[in-house]
């Protein structure tokens, strides 16, 4: 099959360029996988245990090995690829045989030669990741093997950028250390660090009596309203609204079954009536620079969307709106970039809730001191908002059946030719791959489409659903947005 030609995206920024202008020296090398505590996602590529989190990136059935197969297949497949549109002029790792160079060349020849990142593949099949990966960042000389080709790299000098930070890691030269990052990150630095989160209390689950009838236990006792929150978990897993009493009996099963994992400490917090949820994308450049910690500059601001009991499920952003948003976010902020350690720079996101009362007080509920999965986004005004007329713009992943993972720039051939949507990465979960496979093989792709408002926004990724075959859309939870 002959792919279309297909227009170029011009990005108004890349994170490369965003580094090298506010004083963060490079060059870098770029992971954007996740692990799990409980699920080895290869034989080379085990479960994470220095820095494994409360709650897996995504929870997944204990007893179901076709259910965690398909996992391992997104998580090593789509997942990467689609967090490296935007990282600009940097070498970024993908794992083989999953990834392959021939699948990412077409939506990586949608942007300006001096846009792309530089993929970077080593095999799984060929050794486990922290050996293979010695060479490429380590603090002393090695001899790295990559594609097959042995040589003496001179990536010692890059420093490794990361999305989670794991044990083979410590061994690396990172621009933010590992361990830093790992305790930055927990919901309980908002409290420690003296953030705008709401009032909190620290519990230790391993001492907390949740059974007898007699217990003193808060999760008991507390009247409803409240939030409980696991330390470490994304995306709202491991976040509990207590509203009512059965919602107080389902969130001490599930603290049960976190105090026999082993969990040490979760969050128990006042809930929030809020009016609105805002995610801000900000950077921290280097000290001195005109936006280090005290004058973070703001990215993106985008509007989050929940499920009722409030899981993350993506969002989208209204460009013509940013200088209000930013405007409004900008003083809490500030106030909580301050608040991060010296060290740290780079990309970040914060959630920030208001109430519904008269002061409209704001709220940071989490802190994602590291990449955002709403940053390719932000960088995506002048393509939907300034040459298009279209104002908001949307991200999600799709999965679709097919022959081919890109038969789907032949699918939405319409749209994404008017510039209205954008494919910013393809893998095969199931079957057939690049070369090409039956009909029932599954495929993924993750998409960014504009609408000129919320109607038009909802009628495009409608359109999107029908061309791809009516499969239902696939919001795989960021890892961990």
């Amino acid at each position: 099959m002959i792919i279309p030609k297909l227009p170029t995206v011009h990005l108004d920024t890349t994170l490369a360029d965003l580094y090298r202008e506010h004083g963060i020296r490079g060059p870098f090398v770029v992971t954007m996988y996740c692990v799990f505590g409980g699920l080895d996602l290869h034989a080379h590529f085990p479960r994470e245990r220095v820095w494994p989190e409360d709650e897996e990136p995504v929870p997944y059935p204990d007893d179901d090995r076709a259910a965690q197969d398909r996992l391992r297949k997104v998580i090593l497949g789509i997942k990467p690829l689609r967090r490296a549109w935007g990282l600009g002029n940097m070498e970024v790792l993908f794992f083989g045989p999953n990834i392959t160079a021939k699948g990412v060349r077409t939506a990586l020849s949608q942007l300006p030669r001096s846009q792309r990142h530089v993929p970077r593949f080593v095999d799984l099949e060929r050794g486990p990741v922290s050996e293979q990966l010695r060479g490429m960042t380590a603090k002393t000389s090695a001899t790295g093997e990559v594609n097959g080709t042995e040589r003496q790299l001179e990536d010692k000098k890059k420093k490794l950028l990361f999305w989670r930070p794991q044990g083979w890691m410590r061994e690396h030269d990172c621009l933010i250390d590992p361990q830093e990052a790992y305790d930055i990150n927990s919901k309980k630095y908002l409290v420690t660090s003296g953030m705008r989160t709401p009032p909190s209390l620290i519990i230790d689950l391993q001492t907390t009596d949740l059974s007898s009838p007699t217990s003193s236990s808060p999760f008991l006792t507390r009247p409803t309203p409240f939030v409980v929150k696991l330390c470490r978990a994304g995306c709202g897993f491991g976040t509990y609204l207590v509203r009512t009493e059965p919602e107080r009996a389902s969130t001490l099963v599930a603290l049960a079954t976190y105090q026999r994992r082993g969990v040490s400490e979760v969050l128990l917090s006042d809930y929030i009536d809020l009016s609105e949820d805002l995610a801000v994308h900000f950077l921290v450049g280097a000290p001195g620079t005109a936006h280090d910690r005290t004058n973070p500059l703001i990215l993106g601001v985008t509007i989050q969307t929940l499920t009722p009991s409030g899981k993350w499920t993506g969002g989208h952003i209204d460009y013509s709106a940013q200088p209000r948003l930013q405007a409004y976010v900008c003083e809490t902020l500030r106030d909580t970039a301050r608040r991060l350690p010296a060290s740290f720079v780079g990309w970040a996101g914060i959630d920030i809730v208001t109430d519904k009362t008269p002061a409209r007080k704001q709220f940071v509920v989490d802190l994602n001191a590291r990449f955002t999965g709403s940053m390719p986004i932000c960088f995506m005004s002048g393509h939907f908002w300034e040459r298009r007329g279209l104002a908001l713009a949307q991200f999600a992943a799709f999965e679709y059946a097919g022959a081919r993972a890109d038969a789907i720039y032949e699918r939405l051939n319409g749209l994404v030719q008017s510039g209205r949507a954008v494919v910013t990465a393809t893998a095969t979960i199931d079957g057939g791959g690049e070369e090409g496979g039956d009909n029932g093989s599954t495929h993924m792709a993750d998409i960014v489409w504009g609408g000129r408002d919320q109607g038009d926004l909802a009628r495009v990724e409608r359109e999107i659903r029908d061309r791809l075959g009516e499969k239902p859309e696939v919001r795989l939870p960021e890892v961990a947005e």
